[in-house]
């Protein structure tokens, strides 16, 4: 939906994505390659939960990549129908009417096993694709010694074309790991057999953002930027050189102001106790928008641009805040969970090392039933319903 001019829910969270966020994060990834390293984006998983489509859309306009990662053909399929033009990469398998698509539109395949020669070529369907090589995931993709026996294949293969050879770093975001040089010693062993063999790759891409973030990008063409695009680093707990802003925010607003005495229970489990009077606002926001349960009672968010703790239990729809004795606050009163707000921010990275776990998870757990709204120099550019079923 293309309606700029919808107004933000007033008692429904929804998310707000900055483009101009990500544009300077693209920006900053470009300063940390060699300049004849092309980009190829990752927008999987609905953009790690910020929507691939307008992501990808502001990318391509932008000039700022050569190629786009899905995990999934449908993905891809929803791009090409939103008009996108650039090259996508299928990172997962496919069937062979998805295959059939993807010959007629410029989507490209991953080959992960051996089996997938034969199973293409039975299907008399054209299909360009890059090789995957297990170098250190034990994943996806062939081992390094399977690749002489895809040259074999490949050598009697009539409707397959290799465009590229890629693999994926494990351990790259590990201080001082020796790892990525084992993997790429790996990896460009897989790629000389594909030369020698007289199917030489012309992209060859193994830097996710740690890789990139950590480690030079020898013989790349390509490199694959996932959660940095987003503006979270790969792991929360440490630092990387590289300035990043964070592109989607969970926002919400006050719903209804309470006056509890002391000593009064708040939300599931009574596990907050009031310490005094004080008063309780009650937000329209929960774990079933992305909200995790390990916040409670260690969450913040941003009212009036002040922080301010969550009151007990984070519920499927609703949070509680203990906002004090003497509020300046309302109902109605915007609520930002996720995001910045005055001079302070919670971030999706904040949030994670709460958890103990990992940005891209608090991204990708983003509620698929709320708005989203697309923002770009200051003005709303698009409005995505939620999907409601």
């Amino acid at each position: 939906m293309d309606s700029t001019n919808t107004p933000r829910p007033r008692y429904s969270p929804y998310v707000e994505v900055s483009l101009d966020n990500m544009l300077h994060n693209v920006a900053q990834i470009r300063r940390a390659l060699p300049r004849e390293v092309g980009i190829i984006a990752v927008v999987k998983d609905s953009s790690y939960g910020c929507g691939s489509v307008q992501i990808a859309k502001a990318l391509e306009r932008g000039g700022e990549a050569a190629f786009f990662a899905v995990a999934r053909p449908c993905e891809a399929i929803a791009l090409r129908r939103s008009g996108l033009t650039l090259p996508i990469l299928v990172l997962g398998m496919a069937t062979e009417e998805e295959l059939r698509f993807g010959a007629e539109n410029g989507i490209v395949f991953t080959l992960n096993d051996l089996s997938d020669v034969d199973r293409w070529e039975s299907y008399g369907v054209s299909v360009n694709f890059h090789l995957i090589i297990d170098t250190g995931m034990s994943r996806m993709g062939l081992l390094p010694h399977e690749v002489g026996a895809l040259v074999d294949k490949l050598n009697t293969a009539r409707n397959l074309r290799i465009g590229g050879a890629f693999t994926h770093m494990a351990n790259a975001d590990e201080p001082n790991t020796q790892t990525v040089a084992v993997q790429l010693e790996k990896f460009m062993g897989g790629v000389n057999t594909l030369r020698s063999g007289g199917h030489p790759p012309a992209h060859i891409h193994y830097g996710n953002t740690a890789t990139i973030l950590r480690f030079p990008l020898s013989g790349c063409t390509l490199a694959r930027p996932g959660v940095a695009l987003y503006g979270c680093k790969p792991d929360p707990a440490q630092e990387f050189d590289i300035d990043l802003k964070p592109v989607a925010s969970l926002i919400s607003h006050v719903a209804k102001m309470k006056k509890l005495p002391d000593n009064t229970p708040v939300s599931y489990c009574g596990n907050y106790v009031t310490p005094t009077d004080t008063w309780i606002a009650t937000i329209p926001i929960g774990y079933a928008h992305g909200l995790p349960r390990y916040l409670n009672g260690k969450g913040e968010v941003l009212i009036g641009g002040k922080r301010y703790r969550i009151a007990g239990n984070v519920t499927m729809d609703y949070i509680m805040a203990d906002v004090g004795a003497n509020p300046s606050i309302s109902v109605g009163d915007e609520v930002v969970a996720i995001g910045s707000q005055g001079g302070e921010s919670i971030t999706p990275d904040d949030v994670a090392l709460i958890g103990n776990t990992i940005g891209y998870e608090v991204l990708c757990n983003l509620g698929t039933t709320i708005d989203r709204f697309y923002t770009q120099g200051g003005k709303v550019v698009h409005h995505e319903p939620g999907a409601i079923y």
